[in-house]
């Protein structure tokens, strides 16, 4: 009966320490998750400031975000750029190519909520709103 009782007490330790060590593993993952969401959130300050310091922002400017995922090709997994509503959507893809110059020599055109993008006006007016995902498509690919 104690032989039993001493098992039973080896193996509430064993899974006492299994469990310390999956706290342990718990409280890494939760100090990582906040590490990238500062460093993020970093990322996101600086661009934002970095675009408010380049750019006249009007009492009717908002300013947002949106996202760019090439389609067909892996070239741009995620890539988001801040912006106001009352930029020319030119001057993103400007920025686009600047970042992935290998798109320079690519014919392309844009797709947001299923519409395709006029370049030469505003992100109103091509119903471009915050976080939107905008597609990336080649007209060529084999270029």
């Amino acid at each position: 009966m104690k032989n039993n009782i001493n098992i039973l007490n080896n193996n509430i330790n064993n899974l006492n320490i299994q469990i310390n060590n999956y706290i342990n593993q718990i409280q890494l993952l939760q100090n990582q998750i906040n590490n990238y969401n500062n460093y993020q959130s970093n990322i996101n300050n600086n661009q934002f400031n970095n675009y408010i310091k380049g750019s006249s922002v009007k009492p009717n400017d908002k300013i947002f975000s949106v996202n760019f995922v090439s389609m067909g090709f892996q070239d741009i997994i995620n890539y988001s750029l801040v912006c106001k509503n009352t930029d020319i959507f030119v001057k993103l893809e400007e920025k686009l190519n600047n970042d992935y110059p290998q798109l320079k020599d690519k014919e392309t055109y844009f797709i947001v909520n299923g519409n395709r993008i006029k370049r030469f006006k505003t992100l109103d007016e091509n119903n471009i709103k915050s976080n939107d995902v905008i597609n990336l498509f080649l007209i060529d690919a084999e270029n």
